[in-house]
């Protein structure tokens, strides 16, 4: 009779623990509070004139990160569109300096795709694309869009082409956005009510 999987999943998850401990331990007291799961999640809200754009983000530091200065995050997320259209998304990003256990006050870039369920079948699309940077004041991750909202959506909350997304001027328009904690429900939260436009 073959032997259940269950001790070494449990001692895999025990291993990547003991080694976030060793490399990043950052990752378990960012923002101010303790937490046992070597995992940050968070929402924020963007407000564009035309509707508020709902993100969530799930992070943890990335293998890459144990190579070089700085610290390497990976995850996934989704934002909620004014329409309460919901994309998954693949979230990748990190801070750069000699970070050991204090993230407050460091630069933070961070970049969201889509990427959805059994993405692998799909077609490659990745829109829509967001990117944010900021830094860690506190407890939030204080943030922009790098215009990258506005370059995804219509006002009307649909995404935008390939080519309409691609360019990036001076009226470009940039909006600010705090990332707040949250707990490990908010990954199966459902959208906002639609509004109407």
């Amino acid at each position: 009779m073959p032997s259940s999987p269950v001790p070494y999943l449990l001692l895999s998850v025990l291993f990547i623990m003991l080694l976030d401990l060793a490399f990043t331990p950052w990752i378990y007291t960012v923002g101010g509070r303790v937490r046992l799961v070597p995992v940050w999640v968070g929402t924020g809200v963007v407000r564009a004139p035309w509707g508020s754009f709902t993100i969530f983000l799930s992070f943890s530091p990335s293998p890459g990160g144990l190579h070089s200065p700085g610290a390497g995050v990976e995850g996934g997320g989704w934002v909620c569109t004014p329409q309460g259209q919901k994309y998954s998304l693949r979230v990748t990003g990190g801070a750069s300096g000699h970070i050991w256990n204090d993230m407050d006050g460091h630069t933070m870039s961070i970049s969201a795709y889509y990427r959805p369920f059994a993405w692998q079948y799909h077609r490659e699309d990745r829109r829509p694309a967001l990117s944010f940077s900021g830094q860690w004041v506190g407890p939030n991750l204080v943030m922009n869009d790098n215009g990258s909202v506005a370059r995804a959506f219509h006002p009307d909350g649909t995404l935008k082409s390939y080519r309409e997304s691609l360019p990036f001027g001076r009226d470009t328009l940039i909006l600010p956005v705090v990332f707040t904690e949250g707990n490990y429900q908010l990954a199966f939260a459902g959208c906002p009510p639609a509004k109407g436009f």
